[in-house]
């Protein structure tokens, strides 16, 4: 009986038969060839099955599955890890496009770093125009602190790691999987767990082209259930990073309520750039149930609670609470 390759290559889909061929296209023709390919379609109702039953039947590498129900982020994700059988676990996205190189340099990254969880890379972005530009962090070296990726969150509310990533299988078995709270954020959860425990390996070269979500995808804008999702993580790190991080930790708490209202209004004003009135009075009714007054005064007095979007309840007030 053979053994099973040493990567194993997630890629999860749902709906995007359009653009899935160029994702596929460009991991078989990795110059790194000894890998499974787990595609796992998230229940799709385009033509996602036939392409994929197509590449399975001209490439034994690929392994196609099709959840029974709709598992959404992270189910989708979790399913597919726990098929992965490799030493190291990519995980990629549907509509995006690989550098042939990829997953060479992801792994000799990860056995250039043995400290390493997982590595990331430079992204080049592709507008809905077709320009595009770098996401390139300004780390000098093949190996970042764990640390360093917490801070950065800490800092910013923000991830400088994106859901493209391949992780040691042993971290992940550690970790656990992908917690279902955060929804579609919930790789940042992730990334910050295993950042806990290790370094992170780096390359500092664009080897993936990420392409933009639909214009209707619910999360190509502004979205309040995203932004509670990161209140969520964000506190939730506070308390873990607490004992490797105390200095840190302390003044992150000391200004997590002044800097939380700051980003909301800011979230709020770009919605009223963009005259986005729809995540406008979606905001303001949600504001009606906020823990500070200056966001209940303004939600009271310009919010409706009948604007409030179907996923909301005041309880996501509690995740965005700074924790005891």
């Amino acid at each position: 009986m053979s053994s099973p390759p040493p990567v194993s290559i997630c890629l999860t889909t749902y709906n995007r038969a359009s653009v899935l061929p160029g994702t596929v296209d460009s991991l078989l023709a990795q110059s790194f060839s000894d890998f499974e390919l787990i595609i796992n379609d998230d229940c799709s109702s385009d033509e996602t099955e036939a392409i994929c039953r197509d590449y399975q039947s001209n490439d034994s590498r690929v392994k196609y599955f099709k959840n029974a129900e709709n598992l959404k982020m992270p189910g989708n994700l979790n399913a597919a890890i726990q098929r992965a059988t490799g030493d190291y676990i990519a995980n990629v996205h549907d509509g995006d496009v690989y550098v042939p190189a990829l997953i060479e340099k992801w792994k000799e990254a990860l056995d250039a770093v043995p400290s390493a969880g997982f590595v990331f890379n430079d992204y080049e972005m592709v507008d809905h125009d077709g320009s595009r530009s770098l996401a390139r962090q300004s780390y000098g070296g093949p190996c970042v602190s764990g640390k360093e990726i917490a801070i950065h969150f800490f800092r910013t509310f923000t991830s400088c790691v994106w859901g493209t990533v391949m992780a040691r299988g042993s971290a992940y078995r550690r970790s656990g999987l992908f917690d279902a709270r955060f929804g579609f954020i919930s790789d940042v959860d992730m990334w910050l767990r295993l950042a806990k425990d290790h370094d992170v390996a780096y390359v500092n070269e664009p080897l993936i082209a990420i392409t933009p979500r639909e214009p209707n995808h619910p999360y190509s804008f502004v979205h309040w259930r995203h932004d509670f999702w990161t209140f969520g993580i964000y506190n939730k790190h506070l308390s873990l990073y607490a004992s490797s991080l105390p200095e840190e930790v302390r003044r992150f708490r000391r200004t997590y309520p002044r800097r939380r209202l700051q980003f909301l209004a800011y979230q709020l004003l770009l919605c009223l750039r963009h005259r986005r009135w729809d995540r406008v009075t979606e905001g303001l009714a949600i504001c009606r149930d906020a823990d500070g007054p200056l966001l209940r005064m303004l939600g009271r007095t310009f919010g409706r609670a009948t604007n409030a979007p179907e996923w909301y309840s005041p309880d996501y007030w509690d995740m965005a609470r700074l924790r005891a």
